[in-house]
């Protein structure tokens, strides 16, 4: 099962029309809905959103992601509260859970440098 991103109650969801207002916004949610499956929550709401500042900013440290500030990704996030994903990518993990994947995935990335 692909990931399934849920617009419908979207913030920034336009019910007469069943679409966004201006396609930057859609891939605005698009993007953020992949985000969510690479971090571990399954959607976007009051209750979650700084749980997935705080991941995105993580990746940023692990991965070398852009000088960002948490107002940087608080903004767009705002934009599409109540967003959701679902499929077989899209899981709800703890945030020991989500940091233990990524570090292993890191450290077997220098383990292999090493190892060459």
């Amino acid at each position: 099962m692909p990931l399934v991103v849920h617009y419908v109650n979207d913030k920034s969801w336009n019910t007469e029309t069943q679409d966004f207002a201006d396609p930057a916004i859609r891939k605005e949610a698009d993007d953020i809905g992949h985000l969510l499956m690479n971090i571990g929550v399954p959607e976007v709401s009051e209750k979650t959103i700084n749980e997935i500042v705080i991941r995105k900013l993580i990746l940023d440290r692990l991965y070398g992601g852009g000088v960002a500030t948490p107002k940087t990704y608080k903004e767009p996030l705002q934009r599409h509260l109540g967003l959701k994903i679902e499929g077989r990518w899209a899981r709800n993990e703890t945030r020991l859970k989500f940091a233990t994947r990524h570090l292993k995935g890191t450290m077997r990335d220098i383990e292999e440098t090493v190892l060459d």
